[in-house]
């Protein structure tokens, strides 16, 4: 069904849109989000993937493989593309000389929030996906019919993205997109700031006066109380911090299987809910049916007996990391032995974190498992530390770490193997974490302790 409202203000003279990068999670929710508008969408990625297939059976046309110009269709009114798109892109260049209009994927989610009444926006470095699912979904369970654009999928298939009634709109705003601080609206969440993505000092400070021109764009600014927010955010009018009492009211409406930095994000999702006059009561039920979104602290698989348990998230900052362990060993229990699978995500990260990262991985209580670095198409810089540095790190350090260098199903079914034979000693968690492709040996992981024994 046509949204009325959204074809009006984008005003194309013809409603199809073309993605380039299609299959990313983020350019993939603006594809679906068209689709459900009633745009036509077409769309090309280096590779086809599970969210290229979803598109397709929602009417989108998918290129094959790779970028060309025949995959441009004819009559095509907008092109949106993924940041990681070069000038040069072949598809990109003959759109715009057709005279499509073009819009990075960052900045076609500021436009489309200028077609809402009230946009509410939720970045920071760590728990915007999660923060932005949960505001979604008590608005959705309150009966706001929100928009929703959101950068993960909600681990029970519901919806990711809604296009809604034109009050509301609910998105996520990636940090790391210089796009950020085009966007304007009602009301911000900030989770925190804590510099990824800014690997030198130069960086940082570019990236926090783009946070503050995001933050200057919006009606009202509310933000987890830290001094990093607090510096950046607490001179502007329209901002507030959550203070710690504010928090603790809230924190009673927390759901009790939510645990760390899980409730913190519950916490900001609650604060916007009420702004948008959600009574808390009810923000309360719709959290406890609240299902969790994919690659955060999502448990993946579970022994019969309970003897053993796989556990995936996002986890690739030394923040993120050590939250996710915190959390695991308290939701599985301190005498659970914990093994993490660990895959460093950019090599400027891994370098940035050093420290931090050996320090965290050289915990006593855990096993580690070290995967290559997924370089997430950066090139690797001279002299770059990678994964056997670090694994040699960690071990100097005190830590019980393995580097593991076959390909994600070769190292699933080595790892089940090895888990299924220390099933005596379990309670055992396995935690796999990291942003790359590391996810793609939960799944064959899972099913090797499925079949490798009767009580797995």
């Amino acid at each position: 069904m046509e949204k009325d409202f959204l074809h009006k203000h984008l005003q194309l003279e013809s409603p199809s849109v073309h993605c380039i990068g299609i299959g990313g999670i983020g350019v993939s929710a603006i594809a679906e989000y068209m689709l459900e508008a009633g745009f036509q969408v077409s769309g090309s990625d280096e590779s086809y993937n599970s969210n290229c297939r979803r598109l397709e059976e929602l009417g989108a046309l998918i290129a094959p493989a790779g970028h060309r110009e025949s995959n441009v269709p004819e009559n095509c009114g907008a092109v949106v593309y993924t940041a990681a798109a070069s000038n040069n892109n072949c598809e990109l260049a003959k759109l715009l000389r057709q005279g499509a209009t073009g819009w990075k994927r960052g900045e076609f989610v500021g436009e489309i929030a200028l077609a809402y009444q009230r946009a509410v926006m939720i970045t920071g470095t760590h728990g915007k996906s999660s923060t932005t699912a949960m505001l979604g979904w008590i608005l959705t369970y309150a009966g706001k019919d929100p928009g929703l654009l959101l950068g993960a999928k909600y681990s029970d298939q519901s919806p990711r993205v809604s296009v809604g009634s034109g009050d509301i709109l609910v998105a996520e705003a990636d940090e790391s997109d210089d796009s950020l601080g085009m966007l304007r609206g009602e009301l911000a969440l900030i989770t925190n700031v804590d510099g990824d993505h800014a690997w030198t000092p130069q960086a940082e400070k570019k990236q926090q006066e783009i946070l503050q021109r995001f933050a200057r764009g919006f009606k009202n600014i509310i933000f987890m109380d830290s001094p990093r927010c607090t510096q950046l955010f607490g001179g502007l009018a329209a901002a507030r911090a959550l203070t710690a009492v504010e928090y603790a009211e809230y924190e009673k409406f927390v759901p009790e299987f939510m645990l760390g930095h899980e409730r913190s994000n519950a916490v900001l999702a609650l604060a916007g809910a009420e702004y948008l006059d959600v009574d808390l009561s009810i923000a309360a039920e719709a959290l406890k049916k609240y299902p969790g979104i994919d690659r955060r602290l999502q448990e993946i698989y579970r022994s019969a007996d309970g003897s053993i348990t796989v556990v995936n998230d996002y986890a690739h900052h030394p923040t993120e990391l050590a939250s996710a362990i915190d959390v695991v060993r308290a939701r599985y229990g301190a005498d659970s032995s914990l093994l993490v699978v660990f895959q460093p995500h950019r090599y400027q990260r891994l370098h940035r974190y050093w420290d931090e990262f050996v320090a965290l991985l050289s915990r006593p209580e855990l096993t580690v498992k070290i995967l290559p670095v997924f370089s997430a198409w950066e090139f690797q810089f001279i002299d770059a530390l990678d994964s056997r540095q670090l694994t040699d790190a960690v071990k100097k350090a005190g830590g019980n770490a393995e580097l593991l260098s076959g390909d994600h199903q070769q190292n699933a079914l080595a790892l089940a193997a090895e888990v299924l034979e220390k099933k005596a000693q379990a309670p055992l968690t396995v935690l796999i974490a990291g942003a790359g492709d590391v996810e793609k040996m939960v799944l064959p992981l899972a099913d090797a302790l499925k079949s490798g024994s009767t009580g797995a």
